[in-house]
C-alpha cells in the first residue's frame, strides 16, 4: 500500500486542512473501502482528508473545472507531500468511467439533478461493495424522486444543520433487500432536529404552487416527528 511521506510535520494537515461539521459528518461514513472518489471535489479537503487513511489505496479528485483542478494540483504541490495515491481528474462525473471495487463515492456540493445524473451514470459500474454518499444543496425533491424509481437502496440518512442551512445526507448501495429511498425522508423527521427542519420546509415550499411541493407540504403538515412518519404514496 502507498503510504504518505512528508518533508515537515505539518504538511498532512495543510493539505487536508481542518474539516467543517458538514465535511465531517459525511467523512464519518467512511467504513474502510480501499477506494475514495470525491466527485465534484472544488478544493479537495473531503477526498485530502483520507490521505492517512492506511486502508484507503486511492483516492480520485474529479471536477468539471480547469481553474478547480489547477488551484488543487498547485494546492498539493505547494505542501510538499508526495501521496502516489492521489489522482486528480478533470472530469465530469455524468461521464465518469469507475474501474474498481470496494468504492466509497461522495456527490456533496452541487444540486439534486447534477447528483442525479452522476449516480444514473455510476448506477451500472457498481457492485455491492460500493456505497455512494450525497448531499444535495438543492433540488432535494427531484433528486429524491429520481433515487426512489432507482435500482438503489437507502442504507441511512440524516440531516444535519451548519451556518444555519440545513443539508440532506443519505447514504446508498446496491443492497437488492434493501430500503427504497423515501420520497420525503424517514429517519430525517425523527433526529432532534426533525421537527425545526420541518419547520424549515414548509415555511420554504409553501410558496410553491407546482403539485410535487404541495404534496410534500402536505406531507410534512400530516408529520409528526415525535411519531412514526406517515406513508408515502410510492
Amino acid at each position: 500500500m502507498a503510504r504518505t511521506t512528508t518533508n515537515s510535520s505539518n504538511s498532512t494537515e495543510r493539505v487536508g486542512d481542518k474539516l467543517s461539521l458538514r465535511l465531517s459528518t459525511l467523512k464519518s461514513y467512511y467504513s474502510n473501502e480501499e477506494v475514495i472518489w470525491d466527485i465534484g471535489c472544488d478544493h479537495g479537503q473531503l477526498g485530502l482528508s483520507f490521505t492517512q487513511t492506511d486502508t484507503v489505496k486511492s483516492i480520485q479528485l474529479i471536477d468539471p473545472s480547469e481553474k478547480v483542478i489547477d488551484t488543487l494540483n498547485k494546492k498539493i504541490k505547494d505542501s510538499y507531500i508526495s501521496i502516489p495515491k492521489i489522482c486528480v481528474h478533470h472530469q465530469e462525473g455524468q461521464k465518469l468511467k469507475i474501474e474498481s471495487e470496494s468504492n466509497l463515492i461522495f456527490i456533496a456540493g452541487m444540486g439534486g439533478l447534477e447528483i442525479g445524473e452522476i449516480i444514473t451514470n455510476l448506477l451500472p459500474q457498481l457492485n455491492e461493495t460500493s456505497r455512494i454518499v450525497i448531499s444535495p444543496h438543492r433540488k432535494i425533491l427531484e433528486v429524491r424522486a429520481l433515487l426512489n424509481s432507482l435500482p438503489i437502496s437507502l442504507l441511512s440518512e440524516q440531516v444535519i444543520i451548519e451556518n444555519e442551512q440545513f443539508y440532506q445526507m443519505m447514504e446508498l448501495g446496491l443492497n437488492p433487500t434493501g430500503m427504497k429511498v423515501p420520497l420525503y425522508g424517514s429517519d430525517l423527521w425523527k433526529s432532534s432536529l426533525g421537527e425545526e427542519y420541518r419547520q424549515y420546509q414548509l415555511k420554504y415550499f409553501d410558496y410553491h404552487k407546482d403539485l410535487a411541493a404541495q404534496a410534500y407540504v402536505k406531507y410534512l403538515k400530516a408529520l409528526n416527528p415525535s411519531k412514526s412518519t406517515p406513508k408515502e404514496n410510492l
